[in-house]
């Protein structure tokens, strides 16, 4: 986040966990050597992420590992017909209807057929080819569903308790699909995708899609995100105490809310009259270069500071700023006269010997009424930022006194979402500044070359 004085930043981390059969209990620590504050310490309850899916709702099952969808091979309804993977086309041999069988399982009925997903004549051995056969309530017919996160799944199958895997891991139209010991790897992952959303949106030209969070699910994904829990400031005198409770940050109608409020909060750190969250994606995405872009509405009023940007995972240049900051995104005190957002870098020594450069943005509509897309194009001698696909700002040079050129920005990064109130940038809020405020976030996705 653009700061004019920092000196470091810390934070307690507690982790998200993500609801599968079994929860595990989580925490953490600071980064840059900060020292944790664990929530039961803190009286902060952790969000989890529960399961994604509804009994008898229709699913498409989507492999991430070749995005493509499993189905019925040549659309037949015939007893035996092998399960595929093919492009998402939408058809109703994509499609699948999710019953519960009340004992822990679920029967995935093909709708057009009125038939199930079954595994040739019950077998068990590794390569059993799952088919559509007429439903009989056997084993070889029903499906576990373990959480890998949000609204991914291993499907396990009863009888074999093997999975559900696409045959070595094939990304191409009419890979067969079949059962294999379970190893979670990308092949035997299946996202569940209820009939009617949209398709996935194309890639920007010349880019791969490789991590997204389109919050759909019922909680914060605890494997792409963690919580970030302190009351320290930021660096930057903030007056809020970021938690981990779903006051103040939580998926709601499909998107991702991060809501600051003025209240009286205790926790370790001591007393704060404001509450807010702040999550990131640190050694759960870390990337060097891509396009990272979210689309958000944001909150407005005086000492409103929301930010999308990036810190790097393993500072190998030195501390902060040596090994540089990416500010994707950040608005301060929004409102109908002043409309614009900053894209910014950070980097330098460490502080106070650091600096930035940046350049600002006004959307034709407001960003606190409307959902703008905010990105960047980072490559290694190029960071490009974007309001809505229109560029708006260009750097190609920077410097670290770590490293040569094009260090700092050479090493991985990881991506922050947040919403602080006050500070040094946006000074504090003011009687004209309503609460609760929110921070909305459709999606984030990162792609790659």
């Amino acid at each position: 986040m653009q700061i004019s004085n920092m000196g470091q930043r810390v934070g307690g981390l507690t982790l998200a966990c993500s609801l599968s059969l079994i929860l595990a209990a989580c925490g953490g620590s600071g980064d840059n050597g900060g020292a944790g504050s664990a929530a039961a310490a803190s009286g902060v309850s952790q969000q989890l992420a529960v399961s994604a899916f509804s009994t008898g709702q229709t699913y498409t099952l989507v492999n991430p590992n070749s995005g493509k969808a499993l189905d019925i091979a040549g659309g037949s309804t015939a007893d035996g017909a092998n399960v595929q993977i093919w492009t998402r086309n939408g058809t109703g041999a994509q499609q699948w209807r999710l019953e519960d069988n009340n004992n822990g399982t679920y029967s995935l009925i093909n709708p057009v057929s009125g038939k199930a997903l079954d595994v040739n004549r019950s077998g068990t051995n590794d390569g059993a080819n799952v088919q559509l056969w007429s439903r009989n309530g056997s084993g070889a017919q029903q499906w576990r569903l373990n959480q890998v996160s949000g609204d991914v799944y291993t499907l396990i199958n009863a009888n074999s308790n093997k999975a559900l895997d696409v045959f070595a891991a094939a990304t191409n139209d009419g890979s067969n699909v079949a059962i294999w010991g379970a190893n979670g790897s990308a092949a035997q992952q299946w996202q569940l995708v209820p009939v009617g959303s949209p398709p996935p949106p194309p890639n920007p030209p010349g880019y791969h899609l490789v991590w997204s969070d389109e919050f759909n699910g019922n909680g914060i994904d605890g494997g792409k995100w963690s919580f970030e829990t302190n009351g320290n400031g930021g660096g930057n005198n903030e007056l809020q105490y970021y938690t981990s409770r779903p006051e103040n940050a939580r998926v709601e109608n499909g998107h991702l809310v991060i809501e600051a409020r003025k209240e009286n909060y205790s926790g370790p750190d001591g007393s704060r009259q404001y509450t807010s969250a702040r999550l990131r994606t640190l050694n759960k995405g870390d990337w060097t270069f891509g396009r990272m872009e979210a689309r958000m509405k944001l909150p407005r009023g005086q000492g409103m500071w929301p930010a999308f940007w990036m810190l790097p995972t393993d500072n190998k240049y030195g501390n902060w700023a040596a090994s540089g900051e990416i500010d994707i995104m950040e608005a301060v005190n929004t409102s109908p006269s002043d409309n614009r957002v900053y894209g910014t870098l950070h980097y330098g020594g460490g502080w106070p010997a650091n600096t930035h450069t940046g350049n600002s943005f006004s959307p034709a509509s407001s960003v606190s009424d409307n959902y703008h897309t905010y990105a960047v194009e980072w490559e290694p001698t190029a960071i490009r930022w974007y309001v809505d696909d229109v560029l708006y700002a260009t750097q190609t040079s920077w410097w670290s006194a770590g490293g040569a050129y094009p260090a700092p920005f050479d090493q991985r990064f990881h991506v922050l979402l947040n919403l602080a109130v006050g500070g040094q940038w946006p000074g504090n809020p003011d009687g004209n500044t309503s609460f609760p405020q929110r921070m909305e976030v459709d999606f984030v996705r990162v792609y790659q070359k």
